[in-house]
């Protein structure tokens, strides 16, 4: 009887052993799931901060390259009617000087026209 009790108490402890062992295993896995969840959870958000922050600094990039070429086409416009306005104003003279010497010429061809009729 106190072999048989021996051996039965043994294998209660070894029993009670085993099922605190699963026990601190299962609870164990439980404590790994929820730093999964938790690492899967951060790293969500970090992507997110992440797609935002690429988002803006895109977003920055071509307002930056807008105002740019804004500033580039309204230089150009500029430079564009000042070289138009000069050209005009080049024209003008050389057409107030044409007519200067057709003025001075002319009454030298009137001259010339009717002393060919007499």
């Amino acid at each position: 009887i106190i072999v048989t009790t021996g051996l039965i108490l043994r294998e209660v402890v070894n029993r009670k052993m085993v099922e605190e062992t699963i026990q601190t295993i299962k609870e164990t896995e439980r404590e790994a799931e929820e730093i999964i969840k938790d690492a899967d959870a951060r790293c969500a958000g970090i992507l997110e901060e992440a797609s935002k922050k690429a988002a803006k600094i895109k977003e920055d990039a071509v307002r930056d390259a807008k105002e740019k070429a804004e500033a580039s086409l309204s230089s150009a416009k500029e430079v564009g009617t000042q070289t138009m306005q000069d050209a005009l104003k080049e024209t003008e003279e050389q057409i107030a000087s044409l007519r200067g010497t057709a003025l001075a010429k002319k009454d030298a061809a009137v001259s010339a026209v009717i002393a060919r009729l007499v």
